[in-house]
């Protein structure tokens, strides 16, 4: 293999491989960043063997070949290369990369050893396919993956639902005790639900730039694709519960409207007074106030008062803050809708006005 490539288009290559390229290999080989010279370019491959990232680059192909370079030093040493193209040479042993004033050599890893790859072919041949903004993707997955426990027990919950249907696209994100619902309105009838890993959703926002990308499911994988990159990730087994049934539908609620920015505000001054061991606070709704309060035998004692729109019983309900938090430093609108029946049951927060974004936390018991 002898190719040329831009600096700039080696270096957005393998700035994307390298948030797929595992941190502590399980298998040595996975290192490895597997480099295909052909006729029209190069392709980059690494995987984690849950997540496998594929880029094209345009380069120009003297010889054609292929080969397995160490993954971490081979990027840091090509971000630091001062020349605007960057030369590399495979020999038998090494990839070379030099010019008049250095020369490197890396030892190749051997391919044979790389992991056999399940197919994206027949995902990308399926019927299970619909094209998504990523802004939108990105957003959803925002709000809905700070819910998911990424060391639950049960695998299902370790990452994001998503339930096509009826033309909404819909993803949940829960850890049993919070659950996060987000929607959007979509082209087509296509019906899809699977569970996507955690790892997925973390990576996405990192990989994808462009304004658009397709998405393609099958039973097993899901391959996301725009014009140069391919990312395809195994999906997660289990029964994921019926989120319909969690969030709260009854009219008898206590509700109330309360101003996101100062909720938020007075949340991060009286989590203050928390600790490791004590992470609840009591919330006293009555007419037009609501009062705050933490009493922690580790700390001492916080209380913030709040002018806020509400319609209800006297009510005092326990959370933990981190919990509303959470969903507070998410929201687009100016207020937020805070309902709930009783002290003991789901309460239920969204944006106001805004029922495509649902948040339904459990309360802690008195």
């Amino acid at each position: 293999m002898e190719i040329i490539i831009e600096k700039q288009t080696l270096v957005s290559a393998l700035e994307k491989i390298g948030k797929v390229l595992p941190q502590k290999p399980v298998i040595n080989s996975t290192g490895g960043i597997l480099i295909e010279a052909k006729k029209e370019g190069i392709t980059f491959t690494a995987t984690d063997l849950q997540l496998t990232i594929k880029i094209f680059a345009e380069a120009s192909v003297k010889d054609r070949g292929t080969m397995l370079v160490p993954g971490k030093n081979f990027i840091s040493l090509i971000k630091k290369i001062p020349e605007d193209k960057v030369k590399i040479v495979q020999t038998e042993t090494h990839a070379i990369i030099d010019n008049k004033s250095f020369q490197y050599k890396f030892l190749l890893m051997n391919v044979d050893e790389y992991p056999k790859l399940p197919s994206e072919v027949e995902t990308l041949s399926g019927s299970g396919k619909m094209s998504i903004s990523t802004s939108d993707l990105f957003e959803m997955i925002k709000k809905t993956s700070y819910c998911v426990n990424p060391i639950e027990p049960r695998m299902f919950f370790r990452g994001v639902l998503i339930d096509v249907k009826n033309g909404l696209f819909c993803m949940v994100g829960t850890d049993t005790r919070r659950l996060s619902f987000v929607r959007k309105q979509i082209d087509g009838d296509i019906e899809i639900k699977l569970i996507l890993p955690l790892r997925l959703t973390d990576v996405l926002p990192l990989i994808f730039k462009e304004s658009e990308i397709t998405m393609f499911f099958s039973k097993n994988q899901v391959v996301l694709q725009s014009e140069r990159t391919t990312l395809t990730s195994q999906l997660l087994e289990g029964d994921f519960p019926d989120y319909e049934k969690v969030i709260p539908q009854s009219d008898k609620l206590n509700c109330a409207t309360i101003n996101t920015a100062l909720f938020l505000e007075s949340l991060d001054r009286l989590s203050l007074m928390s600790s490791e061991s004590f992470r609840s606070m009591k919330m006293n709704f009555r007419k037009n106030i609501l009062l705050l309060s933490i009493e922690s035998p580790d700390s001492g004692y916080g209380e913030e008062k709040l002018t806020i729109d509400y319609s209800g019983t006297e009510n005092t309900i326990i959370f933990n803050p981190d919990y509303l938090i959470q969903f507070l430093r998410t929201v687009t609108t100016e207020s937020v809708e805070f309902s709930f029946q009783d002290p003991v049951k789901p309460a239920k927060l969204c944006e106001k006005e805004n029922p495509d974004y649902v948040y339904v936390v459990m309360p802690i018991r008195p």
